[in-house]
């Protein structure tokens, strides 16, 4: 079973990005074909905003209709401001990931990203990011700022069914011009 282990900060869409790039083969590296991806881990901090992008992960796969098992690796601290608190990433990935697996570098602090990216490389797992362009950046951070400040809103989407309407929504917090790198 191959995962994606993905770190999240604060945009949620980056993590489907990642995926629905990776089972396409729309992405770039070597010997490049669609890759088959069983479960999706997401792991994160206790921060507010990264719980309600961990939120927000759950629903745009649902929404988005991917039919693969998705689930949180939750890290106790809500930043990292220690040796201890990187420590305790690199433990957490290190019992997640397997050679073979893909791990998404891309999202959350640096000390998570390079956690993410030194486990990868120990346990011959893909190391692998996806950027996208700062404007598309900034457009999404404002729908995410609208969700913030508005509980309602943030209740309608966090709850809602998966309507037209919802998935429309959702669909905006992800690029459509990202662009992915095996490493």
């Amino acid at each position: 079973m191959v995962k994606l282990v993905a770190t999240l900060g604060t945009s949620p869409g980056g993590i489907y990005e990642t995926y629905k790039n990776l089972t396409t083969g729309n992405y770039e590296g070597e010997n490049v074909y669609p890759v088959t991806i069983d479960e999706v881990y997401v792991v994160k901090t206790a921060d507010p905003e990264v719980q309600l992008a961990g939120k927000l992960v759950m629903k745009i796969f649902l929404c988005l209709n991917e039919k693969v098992s998705i689930a949180e690796i939750p890290l106790p601290m809500s930043d990292v401001t220690s040796k201890e608190d990187y420590e305790v990433i690199r433990r957490e990935l290190r019992n997640k990931v397997q050679p073979g697996d893909y791990v998404d570098f891309t999202g959350g602090r640096k000390a998570m990203s390079v956690a993410a990216a030194i486990v990868a490389k120990d346990l011959r797992a893909t190391p692998v990011t996806t950027i996208i362009p700062q404007e598309e950046y900034g457009r999404i951070q404002s729908e995410l700022k609208e969700i913030r400040k508005d509980k309602e809103l943030e209740k309608k989407v966090l709850a809602g069914a998966c309507d037209d309407t919802l998935k429309n929504y959702i669909s905006k917090l992800v690029s459509h011009k990202s662009r992915t790198f095996l490493l």
